[in-house]
């Protein structure tokens, strides 16, 4: 067994000398995604406002027109938020054969290809539908996996209603219990799949359902040793999250925001790289 502290100096050398392409690899990879995330943070703040006075106008009994009539002043319509829709599409369509052309990235940088050129990136395009039809695939297994917190979810719904004051204790726990529920299944299957898009990315011509099943049995009890993996880095996003804090009152929020922004994004491509670490070193022992 290979320790965390193992798969981060193997990332780290991976990455010593090869910052600056890695950066460039990883920001094309990520531009589909970022874009559509800044078109929403420029929508966000007049969504959430307008949310609140909708909540408001429901708890006093407004009708359904009342509510119309709210969305219509505030200016938010279908065509106000088409651009939004369409950018997240657009990166849901995009975004997965890059994210394989990142790791393939990756793989060879720990495989000690140094001289990897940045067009790696697009190295994955062959596997264009089948990227987004994994993603697909994964999104729905952990559906299905978070179903029966769904399903707590409504009967505590349902229990507010029905149940008598003298009950109201069980729909108070099924409202808490739905939740967390769904917070330990969907861990646990998004451990499960983690590596289905490495899978893919170091072996394209192998199929979705192969990718997942792959996944599955390199996960196979390992799952806690990913998870103790991720949880190691918690400490550099705290400390991240407390630069910002402090940035604010020296900078100001704008160029507080940017330094954040990038510093995440590499500790980010730290985080993959290691993992992938993780994924070369369980799949094969010789691979890195």
């Amino acid at each position: 067994m290979i320790t965390n502290f193992e798969l981060k100096l193997k990332a780290r050398t991976a990455l010593r000398n090869n910052w600056q392409t890695a950066l460039m690899v990883a920001l094309i990879a990520s531009l589909p995604s970022l874009a559509s995330q800044v078109v929403a943070i420029m929508t966000q703040s007049s969504y959430a406002h307008t949310m609140s006075g909708l909540m408001s106008s429901m708890q006093s009994g407004a009708t359904v027109a009342d509510l119309a009539t709210l969305l219509e002043e505030a200016g938010i319509t279908l065509e106000g938020y088409l651009p939004t829709g369409l950018l997240n599409l657009l990166a849901a369509i995009i975004s997965p054969f890059l994210t394989l052309g990142m790791l393939n990235y990756f793989f060879k940088l720990l495989q000690g290809e140094a001289d990897a050129p940045i067009s790696t990136v697009f190295s994955r395009r062959n596997c264009f539908f089948k990227a987004i039809g994994l993603n697909l695939m994964v999104f729905l297994r952990t559906f299905l996996w978070m179903l029966p917190g769904l399903v707590l979810e409504v009967l505590a719904l349902v229990a507010v209603t029905a149940l008598s004051e003298s009950l109201s204790m069980l729909a108070i726990l099924l409202m808490y219990a739905g939740p967390v529920t769904m917070l330990v299944l969907g861990i646990r299957a998004a451990l499960h799949y983690a590596m289905a898009d490495r899978v893919m990315a170091e072996t394209p011509s192998k199929g979705i359902n192969q990718c997942i099943r792959e996944s599955v049995a390199i996960m196979s009890q390992r799952k806690l040793l990913l998870f103790s993996l991720e949880i190691s880095f918690f400490l550099w996003q705290i400390g991240l999250t407390l630069l910002e804090s402090l940035l604010l009152g020296m900078v100001g929020n704008v160029l507080a925001s940017t330094v954040s922004m990038a510093l995440n994004f590499a500790l980010n491509i730290y985080i993959q790289m290691a993992i992938s670490a993780f994924y070369l070193y369980y799949r094969s022992e010789t691979a890195i």
